[in-house]
């Protein structure tokens, strides 16, 4: 305690080694050197009071130590708050004391004392100022000296000082070696001082920056030892461990805070480089521990990873990859087998048997299914799939495999015996496992189906091969027969088709299809007006009859493309009897398809606007057999060409797609009777009276009537007697090319005769 307190006092602690300690070390030196002179006066003082005899002197003596006590304590007692008053007055002190004693003492020792005292000031002058007020001192004593000098060589003080050279001495020693020497020593701890403080800020500095480096490394981190122990942790870590302070977790082992859940046994898991973690105070936040080694110290630098969420996602990663593993091999909402991987079982099941093995694979299609759809909605629709596949697979043995191809297509691929290998043995097979009702909420709909078959019979097939056999009986399904079998002549004629097909892509592209005028004459044999047809003649010679090219172009998409090359063809025809004033007009059919084309309606509309007198040459018949003609959009470009001025005519009436509701939304003024009802005339009687009833009907509705495939006089005759206004047929004049009626300038065109 008590040198504690003398530490404080005389400010001798090295605690506080800043900006003040040139003050520090003032105030220190000032007090030691007061209290060193408070007991030396003390001594003084006690001294000549114990010497003290009344005389004068002793009087003097004790008054001046009295005094001199007196004025220490008072300059020990100021000299923290006013260190440089109390060091002015000290310097001031000693130089006065220094002087009366020179001055007034009778002894050679009052003297001597006198010249050390006034010795010593530029030694404490320097203690608390610079060195230029030190120097000043030391060269004022040169005066000093030579009082001392003086008084040595005096009669009184023979002894003085002693010898000269002891004089010199004292002075050089007191004036300027130990002044310089407190200065160089000052000096050297001033920069000593100086050079610590300056690495004091660079290590402060540097601290400073690894505490910010440490604090935003972007990541919770940890420092600690090689036993585990928590030596420091940023703030993104202390955000991990909620309502904890930083001091609670620094000083404990992490394996306090954090689990290992890679290993569990391992007690040193944070040693790893990279280890998966767990917090104990949450097991449901994951971690992943990343080492970094400070060899320097032999620490650890951990940065902890939050990997919660990417736990979650990968979690829900491989859910989503299960669930679309499960996607890509079955149908989501039946959960049969899909294409790929029907094919996949049904080739397992063919490569992996050893004997002679025969099997039936046939394709289901639901008929109708559109308009369940459109009646019921999807929801329904789909529930409607779902229960016909559930029954499908109740009633198919185990060792069938079934799939769900597309759309309300189902593939079946079962083993047969020889029995069923009879179509009909078959058929009746396959009619047993299909359900003939399916409910509908409180509705029971009876299905219809279309089915394809084709048989296995170890002859090497694939999956695939007998799936597209299966396509193609399907295709060939009627609503009469709906079990259709797949043979060879059929897939002769599949492959004839393709390659009709493609050649007649070649030959619309290539505009090889030429148009043929049939004659339309009225009753009293004169032409007025054309049927074009079109006909397409092979390499060989031979012509390929319109009914089969206009429905394998309707099937490929073709018949837009093929029906804008004719109605280039003929408009140029067109356009020159125009110039020749020949006002015969040709009709031109129409499917449906074409009308459904926004190119070709579009060419047909620019036509139009750049040839007025168009609508007067071309007459437009459409197909009433085309599915498409119940379509809204039909009705609507029919209706603006109507406005137009083209007369468009219902052909093929009768036979077609709801006949009497064609006259109410078609604005047809023409009505074609289908030569099926002429062909019968005159003997078949029910024919007459549905073709008599078809011209009243057109009378009624203000429309004019053509009557076509007339081959006879009589057929002739007794339909221009019922009020036909046209007619057409082999017995007025067979189709010819168009060049026929446009050679030798539009001779024949001209003419417009016609021979019975």
């Amino acid at each position: 305690m008590l040198l504690n307190f003398f530490k404080q006092y005389f400010v001798l602690d090295d605690t506080d080694n800043d900006s003040h300690h040139s003050s520090r070390f003032r105030i220190s030196a000032l007090r030691i050197l007061l209290s060193v002179s408070l007991l030396a006066i003390l001594g003084f003082t006690s001294s000549s009071l114990i010497e003290f005899d009344a005389s004068d002197e002793s009087v003097l003596f004790v008054s001046l130590g009295i005094l001199y006590t007196l004025i220490v304590a008072l300059l020990l007692i100021v000299s923290r708050r006013f260190h440089e008053f109390a060091a002015i007055a000290l310097a001031s002190l000693i130089a006065v004391t220094g002087a009366l004693f020179i001055g007034f003492s009778n002894t050679n020792d009052g003297v001597e004392f006198g010249v050390i005292a006034l010795y010593s000031l530029p030694l404490i002058v320097r203690l608390f100022y610079s060195f230029k007020a030190s120097l000043c001192f030391s060269i004022a004593n040169i005066a000093t000296l030579g009082i001392d000098l003086y008084l040595a060589q005096s009669q009184d003080f023979k002894t003085g000082s002693g010898t000269l050279y002891m004089q010199l001495m004292l002075f050089a020693l007191l004036n300027f070696g130990l002044p310089l020497s407190v200065s160089r020593l000052l000096k050297t701890l001033q920069m000593s001082i100086d050079s610590h403080k300056e690495l004091a800020e660079n290590i402060n500095h540097q601290s400073e920056l690894y505490e910010e480096i440490f604090e935003h490394t972007g990541t919770p981190t940890l420092l600690c030892d090689k036993r585990g122990v928590v030596l420091k942790l940023n703030q993104k870590a202390l955000d991990l461990f909620p309502n904890v302070s930083a001091d609670t977790i620094e000083g404990t082992k992490i394996n306090d805070w954090i689990a290992s859940t890679s290993d569990a046994s391992s007690r040193f898991f944070w040693q790893k480089n990279v280890s998966e973690c767990v917090l104990k105070s949450n097991s449901k936040n994951f971690l992943e521990v990343h080492r970094s080694s400070l060899t320097t110290h032999g620490h650890y630098v951990l940065h902890l990873q939050d990997i919660t969420h990417l736990r979650a996602l990968t979690e829900e990663l491989e859910t989503t990859q299960q669930t679309n593993s499960r996607l890509a091999h079955f149908d989501s909402l039946t959960r049969l087998p899909n294409h790929q991987n029907f094919c996949n079982q049904v080739n397992h099941r063919i490569r992996n048997v050893s004997d002679y093995y025969t099997g039936a694979m046939f394709i289901i299609r639901i008929s109708q299914f559109k308009l369940l759809n459109k009646q019921y909605g999807r929801e329904q629709s789909n529930k409607v799939i779902l229960n016909f596949s559930r029954t499908l697979q109740a009633r198919l043995s185990d060792k069938t495999i079934s799939g769900r191809l597309r759309g309300v297509k189902f593939a079946c691929f079962m083993p047969v015996g020889q029995t069923y290998l009879i179509q009909r043995n078959l058929r009746t097979l396959i009619k047993s496992v299909l359900p003939e009702q399916i409910r509908i909420g409180e509705d029971i709909l009876n299905i219809d189906y279309q089915i394809g078959v084709a048989y296995y019979q170890n002859e090497g097939e694939t999956a695939e091969e007998l799936l597209e056999r299966c396509e193609m009986a399907l295709e060939y399904s009627t609503s009469a027969e709906r079990i259709a079998f797949f043979d060879q002549q059929l897939e002769a004629k599949l492959i004839q088709e393709h390659k009709l097909g493609l050649a007649l892509g070649d030959a619309i592209k290539n505009k090889q299809i030429q148009i043929w005028l049939q004659p339309q004459v009225v009753s009293s044999g004169e032409i007025r007006s054309f049927e074009a047809l079109a006909r397409w003649r092979l390499d060989d010679g031979s012509y390929v009859s319109p009914i089969v090219f206009i429905r394998l172009a309707e099937e490929l998409g073709l018949l837009p493309k093929l029906a804008e090359n004719l109605l280039k063809q003929l408009v140029s025809v067109l356009e020159a009897w125009h110039q020749e004033s020949i006002k015969t007009p040709i009709a031109f059919n129409l499917a449906g398809q074409e009308l459904m084309n926004d190119v070709f309606f579009a060419l047909l509309m620019s036509m139009t606007s750049e040839r007025p007198w168009l609508s007067e040459m071309l007459e437009l018949e459409i197909t009433e057999t085309s599915p498409v003609m119940t379509n809204p959009l039909i009705h609507k470009r029919l209706r603006a060409l109507s406005q137009y001025g083209y007369s468009i005519a219902i052909d093929d009436f009768g036979t077609g797609q709801a006949s009497m509701g064609q006259l109410i939304d078609i604005p047809a003024n023409i009505l074609k009777i289908d030569r099926r009802f002429v062909a019968p005339l005159p003997d078949d009687k029910r024919h007459l009276d549905i073709v008599k009833s078809t011209i009243q009907l057109a009378r009624s509705l203000n429309m004019s009537v053509i009557a076509e495939g007339i081959e006879t006089r009589e057929q002739a005759n007794l339909l221009i007697s019922l009020g036909c206004d046209t007619l057409q047929g082999y017995y007025f004049g067979k189709p010819s090319p168009i060049s026929d009626w446009t050679e030798n300038n539009n001779e024949k065109a001209k003419q417009l005769r016609m021979v019975y």
